[in-house]
């Protein structure tokens, strides 16, 4: 993908903030601004099978992805094979996990697994001591914890995959203990069945380089 035309995402996105740090990663330097383009996942995907005007288009998303779920074989996208014995796939493996785009999600674009990265999606919040915002946090824990099986029942397919425990943390990090009460007791409760549903800045003036615009950070032309 070096010195191909890149679709990274909307600028503010994760994707977009994933996809450059990746390719500085693997590559160390930042992908080149003449080869970024920072469109939505389908306007991006339209023009790579359609106009070919992009090489690559980078998603995140949760698998499977109903964007290509829905999308036709006639559409000739290709995933791309991460190469685990390439350098740059070993530079990028610091900061991203191994993962597998797996042929059963895609059955209609897929043949065979691919390996890919993934990320990891962590909720941090600030060690707060004001009442009012342990009291929300804590309510957003019994939230979860009391709709949890109605997520892996009615979700998305990744709800499946995660598990109401608690794992060790790295070194340096610890669980907010208003939350951590709430969510260990919810993991040693027995399951019980829920029927209800869920319900549906000024900038100061200075270089914007790459990374400020993936972010946001950047004031308008």
């Amino acid at each position: 993908i070096k010195g191909k035309r890149i679709n990274v995402g909307p600028v503010g996105s994760g994707t977009a903030l994933s996809a450059t740090t990746l390719y500085r990663l693997m590559f160390g330097k930042a992908l080149p601004e003449a080869n970024a383009s920072y469109l939505s996942n389908e306007e991006a995907l339209s023009r790579l099978a359609i106009d070919k005007s992009l090489d690559v288009v980078v998603i995140v998303a949760g698998q499977p992805a109903k964007l290509f779920t829905d999308m036709k074989p006639e559409a000739r996208i290709k995933f791309l094979r991460l190469d685990p014995a390439a350098r740059e796939s070993a530079r990028a493996v610091h900061a991203y996990f191994p993962a597998t785009i797996r042929s059963r999600s895609y059955p209609n674009l897929l043949k065979h697994d691919v390996p890919t990265l993934t990320v990891k999606a962590l909720l941090v919040t600030y060690d707060d001591k004001l009442e009012s915002t342990r009291e929300a946090l804590t309510q957003f824990a019994t939230a979860l914890c009391d709709r949890f099986d109605y997520l892996q029942e009615a979700g998305h397919p990744k709800w499946k995959e995660v598990k109401m425990t608690l794992p060790p943390l790295g070194r340096r990090w610890k669980y907010y203990a208003p939350m951590e009460r709430v969510l260990r007791s919810c993991s040693a409760a027995p399951a019980v069945k829920h029927d209800f549903a869920l319900a549906p800045a000024v900038h100061s003036a200075r270089t914007c380089g790459q990374s400020d615009k993936v972010l946001g950070l950047c004031s308008a032309p």
